[in-house]
C-alpha cells in the first residue's frame, strides 16, 4: 500500500472519529459498547478457541456500527485485511487487557513478514486507535507472528490525539468462573434448530 493510500485511511479515520464523538450518533455508540462488554465479558478470551470468535464478532460489530451513522463498512476476511469502509481496506485488532503485544500478522517458519495495512486497534482503557506502517512505530518478530506492543500505540496517540477515539472498550476479566465457549454455543444452536429429540439431551453441562 502506497503513501497515497495511507493518506487515504488517515483521513477515512479521521471522518469515522468526528461521527463517533458526535452527539447525534450517542446511542448508536452506546449501543455498540454494551455489544464489546457482552461480548468480551461472556467469551473471555482467556479460552484460546474464543479469540477467534471475539475477533470475528468485533469485526462484524464495527462494520454495523459504522453502516448505522452513514459510513459504507463491509465485513471482507481477506488474508490481511478485515473491512472496508468506503471501499478502503483496514485490518482490525484488538487487545483486551490492555497491555503486552498485539499480532499484526501470524506467520509460518522462517518467513519474513511485513506490516503492510492501516490498521484500527481496540485496546482495552485505552479505545479506538489508528497507526500505519508510515508512522514509524517499532514492530517484533516472536516465533509465529509479527506483533506490535501496545506502549507503541498509547505513544503515538499522547504525541497526537487526532489518532485516538476516546470510546471506553472493557478488560477482560482474568479470573472468570462462567467463560462460555463458542463452539458449545454453536453446537446447542443446531441441536436447537433441527429441533433435536434425542442428541440435545447429552450435551455436556456447563
Amino acid at each position: 500500500m502506497n503513501k497515497l493510500k495511507f493518506e487515504k485511511s488517515r483521513k477515512k479515520f479521521q471522518e469515522i472519529k468526528g461521527k463517533l464523538i458526535d452527539t447525534r450518533f450517542k446511542e448508536q455508540v452506546e449501543e455498540f459498547k454494551k455489544s464489546l462488554e457482552k461480548l468480551i465479558l461472556e467469551y473471555n478470551t482467556a479460552n484460546w478457541e474464543n479469540r477467534f470468535t471475539v475477533g470475528g464478532a468485533l469485526e462484524i460489530l464495527f462494520c454495523v456500527l459504522l453502516n448505522s451513522i452513514g459510513f459504507k463498512a463491509e465485513w471482507i476476511k481477506e488474508l490481511r485485511y478485515d473491512i472496508k469502509i468506503d471501499d478502503i481496506p483496514f485490518s482490525l485488532k484488538g487487545n483486551f487487557v490492555s497491555l503486552g503485544n498485539i499480532r499484526l500478522i501470524n506467520i509460518l517458519g522462517e518467513e519474513i513478514a511485513t506490516w503492510a495495512e492501516p490498521t484500527i486497534f481496540f485496546i482495552s482503557e485505552l479505545g479506538i486507535c489508528y497507526a500505519d506502517p508510515e508512522m514509524g512505530l517499532r514492530t517484533k518478530h516472536i516465533k509465529d507472528a509479527l506483533t506490535i506492543n501496545t506502549r507503541e500505540i498509547k505513544s503515538l496517540i499522547e504525541e497526537n490525539e487526532k489518532w485516538h477515539i476516546p470510546i471506553s472498550i472493557p478488560r477482560k476479566q482474568r479470573n472468570s468462573q462462567t467463560i462460555k465457549t463458542a463452539s458449545y454455543d454453536v453446537a446447542k444452536s443446531v441441536l436447537e434448530k433441527i429441533k433435536s429429540k434425542y442428541l440435545i439431551k447429552y450435551l455436556p453441562k456447563v
